[in-house]
This record gives structure tokens, sequence and C-alpha cells, in this order.
């Protein structure tokens, strides 16, 4: 196989998925904005920090939303998700 880029073009072109902000993720995830932004720093949701504006600390957050389905669904299906409509144990 040649690594040469021509060959690599002519598998055909890549599908890369666009980062959204963090007003896209709240819609997605039927989230207040404030909400997603305090999730992405407390590192509980998929998120990819981006240094932005005049402080090297400033950080905005970028999303993709193939991520945040995939964390929401394993949210859903997981055993703590459905433990507050469980019956207790006696």
């Amino acid at each position: 196989m040649s690594t040469q880029p021509d060959s690599i073009l002519a598998a055909g072109p890549l599908s890369i998925e666009p980062y959204v902000d963090s007003k896209r993720a709240a819609e997605f995830l039927a989230f207040d904005s404030k909400t997603v932004q305090r999730l992405s720093r407390q590192g509980k949701i998929p998120a990819h920090p981006v240094l932005s504006g005049s402080r090297s600390l400033r950080r905005t957050w970028r999303y993709k939303l193939s991520e945040l389905d995939e964390w929401a669904r394993a949210q859903r299906n997981s055993a703590t998700a459905g433990s507050a409509t469980s019956p207790k144990e006696k």
C-alpha cells in the first residue's frame, strides 16, 4: 500500500465531525448551557477545552455530538440511572 497523498485521497473523502459550542451541546442534551459548562469543568461530560481570550487560563469548551449522545445513552442505561425508580430492598 502506498503512503502517497494521492492514494489516501483516492480512498474517499474523510467525514470529520465538527465541534459544537456549549449552547448547541445544551440544546442537544436539553440542558441549560450553564449546566453543560459546569459539568464540563467537573469532567462529568465529554468535553474538549480550548484556550481562548487574552488570559491564557481562560477556557471555552467544545463538544462532539456523537460523544454526548454516547454519554447520554450510557447514563440512561447505567444501573445508577434507574436506581431512583427501583424498589428499595428490605
